[in-house]
């Protein structure tokens, strides 16, 4: 049943452990490694800088980063007269979701495993503080107390997937699926020279005793969810 199969997909991310989450051919034919923020510690770093070996994103949703009062790098790059490096888009069309990139400001270099799991931590517990504990202002206070611009992570605020239907706001929509905050942290599966096959992430997965997912399951997932039905199937081959 599509409840057991969610409920282990939760457990794994809880327990620290990442899923894979594939994009579609017809965009990016990219698969990230993706892990829950609340859940990282500095293996976890290892583990994406090893095994994925892209770029590690801290996600968060548009709307807490407008309760930090973030915005994206592009409208900050349109303020500043760069409008005309932003006024291009990459192959696969969509705006980029990227904010600030920050450290927080107890870490050594920022660059290290160990230093870009607690910048993480700091930025999951900023997201909670709005999410769980709806206090905005106590969020804001500890953003721009405890971090420090530029940085070494970069945050990436989700559009909503009736906007955008990339690994960031993928990410975000399983959280809410699963119940957990929207709070998580993504880092492209490369092999030499481009992105690794979606065969190659399967057999990543195997090795964490893990699951990938694709974006029509999301889809169709997140569909069920916003009308309110609790049952539906995903295929075996999406599975361990």
């Amino acid at each position: 049943m599509v409840g057991n199969y969610l409920e282990s997909v939760k457990a794994r991310l809880v327990a620290g452990y990442p899923i894979f989450i594939y994009d579609s051919e017809g965009r990016e034919d990219e698969s990230d490694m993706v892990f829950f923020a609340g859940a990282i510690d500095t293996y976890s770093i290892t583990i994406s800088r090893k095994f994925a070996g892209g770029l590690t994103c801290y996600v968060m949703p548009l709307s807490v980063g407008r309760e930090l009062g973030i915005k994206y790098a592009e409208e900050i790059l349109n303020l500043t007269g760069y409008a005309k490096l932003t006024q291009k888009r990459l192959s696969y069309g969509d705006p980029p979701n990227f904010s600030l990139w920050v450290n927080h400001i107890s870490v050594r270099t920022g660059v290290r495993d160990a230093d870009k799991a607690k910048t993480i931590r700091g930025l999951d517990e900023v997201t909670k503080l709005v999410t769980e504990e709806r206090n905005s202002t106590a969020a804001m206070s500890k953003f721009y107390a405890e971090f420090v611009s530029p940085g070494h992570v970069p945050i990436l605020m989700g559009r909503g997937l009736n906007v955008r239907k990339g690994h960031t706001e993928l990410a975000l929509a399983i959280a809410e699926i699963l119940g957990l905050r929207p709070s998580m942290v993504i880092t492209e599966v490369l092999s030499d020279g481009g992105a690794a096959s979606l065969h190659e992430v399967k057999k990543l997965a195997e090795k964490f005793t893990t699951y990938v997912l694709r974006t029509d399951e999301i889809l169709e997932l997140w569909d069920r969810l916003k009308q309110g039905y609790h049952h539906t199937r995903i295929d075996n081959d999406s599975k361990m």
